[in-house]
């Protein structure tokens, strides 16, 4: 609970800025009637744990705190559910829900390997590679997409190969591929959802958190950038 309290503490000092985005987005969610203000808010709260959750995975990883890590990459997995059901059945976007077989796959490895010491070596980023291919080829043949879905799952693809990975450094560039991808594709899909009507509280939520993991490991690029020279 302290780790928690910490890392809530450092989080909101570190990305103060995202509450004023948050509460201007509300205001004009609010005076231009395009959007729901209490799904947005909700959406937003089960958005801030899960990003919570992601930022107390890496510091737990920097750390080698493992077991940490993977308990906390359990709960990410299951409020990251939670929103990807509200998006297919309320919403009718199936990208969250598809890659939740990649999330799902992630979490038994890391489970496993951090807190029972059990290794399956098959859950290894060659398969979550081919899995990716499989659930991103059946998003773009049976289900109604997007240029912001397509970049989400882009996104989506590129998390969950990092999370089966042991290598730090393969860790940190699939992140940075994933928070540019999320990002991107989410401000479209606040764009699109606008002009169409209502502005979409999971792509809002994203968008606006995603920023903080952006700038987050941004300021990590030029320690990893050295490490790869160095490597070379």
């Amino acid at each position: 609970m302290n780790l928690i309290l910490t890392e809530l503490q450092k989080f909101s000092k570190a990305n103060w800025w995202i509450f004023p985005i948050f509460l201007f987005a509300l205001c004009f969610v609010y005076f231009t009637g395009s959007g729901n203000l209490v799904e947005i808010i909700l959406i937003f709260l089960f958005n801030f744990i899960w990003n919570l959750f992601i930022m107390l995975m890496q510091a737990n990883y920097s750390n080698k705190n493992n077991t940490v890590w993977a308990l906390c990459h359990l709960g990410a997995t299951a409020t990251f559910t939670s929103v990807s059901l509200y998006g297919y059945f309320a919403l009718e976007q199936s990208q969250y829900i598809l890659w939740q077989i990649c999330y799902i796959l992630t979490t038994i490895k890391s489970v496993s390997y951090y807190k029972f010491n059990k290794d399956y070596k098959i859950l290894n980023e060659k398969l979550l590679i081919v899995v990716n291919i499989f659930v991103f080829a059946a998003f773009l043949k049976f289900m109604p997409y997007e240029l912001y879905s397509i970049l989400q799952g882009l996104g989506f693809s590129a998390v969950t190969i990092w999370l089966v990975s042991t290598s730090d450094k393969i860790r940190y560039y699939m992140s940075l591929l994933w928070v540019v991808w999320i990002t991107s594709g989410s401000l479209i899909g606040v764009i699109n959802s606008y002009w169409t009507g209502s502005i979409d509280g999971i792509a809002l939520g994203y968008f606006i958190l995603t920023l903080t993991v952006f700038v987050f490991y941004i300021k990590l690029l030029p320690s990893y950038l050295k490490k790869t020279v160095a490597t070379h």
